[in-house]
């Protein structure tokens, strides 16, 4: 079996299947016939390059390892299988020792602990920006329609409904929202670029993230936007002209 790098690095091409490798080690050599091809996968650190790689039966004379790792894939909750494990072991070969034994989320977990802690920093200042960006928005929006008061007095006076002085303003903040949007795209595609070596798992552009990201802001924005709109469509506006 080899893995997908492998196969690329090796095969690009070309179909691996049947084709045939050799192994050297202690100037003996033996040839392997690729059987299969496996996803890539990291047995180290998450964010390495993974290497090309081939595995070979333990019963062949290179395949032999001082330290086997046996892998159980289970139907229910890994840590009842663990004691299981260990008396099928020991009753194969009672003096065989066992290193140690964990589930797949234990031994994932300390390269996790950095990964973790960066995206619960980075959620804690991605919160507080949205708060900062939200409060700004809101404080902007509201001047705004304050200083259009008696145009909005005067929509009224002459008959606009309430829904209708809401949907204005929300039209025209939408307006701005669109401009930030094509604009904040731009720099969302060059930051990708910086940060592409410390994501794993999801692409820079992943458009379920790029999606949830942007219907987030939409709503913060409309959401500040909606406040004043909504106390402006209720302003009586022969008080608000009086006051003008």
């Amino acid at each position: 079996m080899i893995n997908e790098t492998f196969a690329k690095r090796f095969f690009e091409g070309r179909n691996p299947l049947g084709m045939h490798i050799t192994s050297s080690r202690d100037n003996k050599s033996i040839t392997y016939e690729v059987v299969g091809v496996a996803a890539n996968a990291h047995t180290q650190n998450l964010r390495d390059e993974v290497h090309p790689r081939f595995f070979i039966p333990a019963t062949e004379e290179f395949g032999e390892s001082e330290t086997p790792v046996f892998l159980i894939r289970t139907v229910m909750e890994p840590a009842p299988i663990l004691p299981a494990a260990r008396q099928a072991i020991q009753r194969l070969d009672p003096s065989l020792p066992i290193f140690s034994a964990r589930t797949a989320e234990d031994q994932i977990s300390p390269w996790m602990s950095q990964e973790q802690t960066t995206a619960r920093i980075a959620v804690v200042f991605a919160s507080a920006a949205l708060a900062l960006a939200a409060i700004g928005l809101y404080g902007v929006l509201a001047y705004g329609v304050a200083r259009r008061r008696t145009e909005i007095a005067i929509r009224i006076a002459l008959g606009a409904p309430p829904a209708r002085v809401v949907a204005m303003i929300l039209g025209e903040t939408s307006s701005l929202v669109i401009a930030g949007l094509l604009a904040g795209f731009g720099l969302e595609y060059g930051a990708s670029r910086l940060i592409a070596n410390r994501l794993f798992g999801v692409a820079p552009e992943d458009p379920v993230t790029l999606a949830a990201a942007i219907t987030l802001l939409v709503g913060v924005t409309l959401l500040a936007a909606y406040l004043p709109a909504q106390r402006a469509s209720r302003l009586n506006p022969i008080a608000a002209l009086r006051q003008e």
